[in-house]
Parts: structure tokens; C-alpha cells; sequence
């Protein structure tokens, strides 16, 4: 494994999530295939050939780390993870996909030691592409839509001093009452709804300043976005003000109620 920060592996994950960008834009010029999976959440082909880019790519670039990755695992190929490992979400908002929104993403993470240590978040319809190594600092680069961004184009992000009250953001499909009721308990009065791990992104460059989530997600949904975050300033954490764990899979790597904090409260 390299040492990190390590520029040039930033530099190839980046490329290589804005290729499965691409692939995800003209499959969806072409026509969208749509099916339901086992829990009846849908799949595209897009999805599927962006996984499937994305595992070649990463097999050149880090050979033997395991990847977990979400459409591996509904189809049960779940790798052991006693070590470092990528988690992958090649199409992360397939709803708002499906639904000609733009805010989906690609996620690609590294965790290590039970964090993620670095990552990607891209958002091929936006022109967006994000990283983040905790540590070191988090970039955003604004590009065409489908583009490759240049490493030169990237300039640093960090989350902003919340205003009061603070703005957040929830999700826009998987909302519920705890959430609202954890928000009503801030005083938040400005809520903004989207899909996908853009979210942590819009914290990280301080467009909002929290991110609540009392609904169900999984590692792959987080990783990248949870590493970008933690780069610019800010932390994710359960409600008890704890960090979240990773390789969780007698839990089925499913994650408990969580806030991403642009300026993590101080206890």
C-alpha cells in the first residue's frame, strides 16, 4: 500500500471516477435500463457497467485491497475486510438518475484502521468533482459536464462557521420524523432536500452546515462523502457524538443515525 497523501493515486481516482461518469451520461443519452433489486430499490445498467469500470480500474491501481462495493454485494459477493479496503458506490442516487435529477454521484473511498483515509465524490451531470484526505484538505474542482477534471483545476474547500440558525440539508427521498424532530431541536429553520453523497459535499465547501440522516444507509453511501467532509473541517457522527464504525457486515454494512457537522458541536 502507499503512504498517503499520496497525489498521483488522488489523481488516478479521480480519472478514473470521471470515466465512469462518462459511461453513466451516455447510457443515459442511450435509454435506461431499470430493475428491482431483492429489497425492491432499483438498479440500472448504468450501475452496473459503472461497477463494473470502476473494479478494473482499481484492480490496476491497488492490486489485492479488497473493494466493497455495492452492486458486488447484492449480487453476494461480500470480500473479507481485515484490512484496508475501497468502498465503491458507482452510481450513488439512482433515484434521482432514474429521475432526470442531476445530483447523483460517484463515490470512491479508502478506509483504513476503520476510517475513510481518503476520498472521491464526482457528479458527472454537474460538473462537480470533489476529494478529501483527512489530514491534508479537501479541493472541488468545477468542470464541463463529462469532463476529466485537471488536477490544476482543483481549489481547496473548507466548511464555514454555521450561522444561526444553521442550514440543513436532509435526504430527499429517505426523510422521516426523527430527523425533523433532531432539527426542530436545533432550531434549524432552512432545510434543503437532495439526493445522493453531494450532500456532504455541499457541507464540506460550507453551502450548508449539517447534514442529518436518522434513516437507513450503507458504508458504500458514506465512505467518500464522510472522507471529503472530515478533510474540510468537518466530522461525521452518531447522535451520541461518536464516530461511525466500518466493516460492519454482521450489521449487513449498514449505518446507524448519523449528523454530518460542517463545525462538529463541542462537547
Amino acid at each position: 500500500m502507499p503512504s498517503y497523501p499520496d497525489t498521483a493515486l488522488v489523481d488516478a481516482l479521480v480519472a478514473l471516477t470521471a470515466q465512469a461518469g462518462q459511461l453513466i451520461l451516455e447510457l443515459s443519452s442511450a435509454g435506461v435500463e431499470i430493475h428491482a433489486k431483492q429489497d425492491t430499490s432499483p438498479v440500472t445498467n448504468a450501475d452496473v457497467r459503472a461497477e463494473e469500470m470502476i473494479l478494473a480500474g482499481l484492480g490496476r491501481l491497488l492490486p489485492g485491497v479488497p473493494v466493497l462495493a455495492e452492486e458486488s454485494v447484492a449480487d453476494g459477493k461480500v470480500p473479507e475486510l481485515d484490512g484496508a479496503f475501497i468502498a465503491l458506490d458507482p452510481l450513488d442516487g439512482t433515484r434521482e438518475f432514474v429521475a432526470g435529477r442531476p445530483e447523483y454521484t460517484v463515490n470512491v473511498a479508502l478506509v483504513e484502521k476503520g476510517r475513510p483515509s481518503l476520498g472521491i465524490l464526482h457528479a458527472p451531470a454537474l460538473g462537480r468533482t470533489y476529494w478529501g484526505v483527512p489530514g491534508t484538505g479537501a479541493a472541488r474542482a468545477v468542470h464541463e459536464k463529462g469532463a476529466i477534471p485537471e488536477a490544476g483545476i482543483f481549489a481547496p474547500i473548507r466548511t464555514r462557521v454555521p450561522p444561526t440558525p444553521p442550514v440543513a440539508l436532509t435526504s430527499r427521498g429517505h426523510n422521516n420524523a426523527p430527523t425533523e424532530a433532531f432539527l426542530d431541536e436545533l432550531g434549524v429553520t432552512e432545510r434543503q432536500r437532495l439526493g445522493s453523497a453531494l450532500k456532504f459535499a455541499l457541507v464540506a465547501e460550507g453551502a450548508a452546515d449539517l447534514y442529518a440522516r436518522f434513516g437507513p444507509t450503507m458504508e458504500w453511501d458514506i465512505a467518500a462523502g464522510e472522507a471529503v467532509l472530515a478533510a474540510a473541517g468537518g466530522a461525521v457522527l452518531d447522535p451520541d457524538g461518536q464516530p461511525l464504525a466500518y466493516a460492519k457486515k454482521t450489521d449487513g454494512f449498514r449505518n446507524g443515525p448519523f449528523i454530518a457537522w460542517g463545525r462538529p458541536p463541542r462537547n
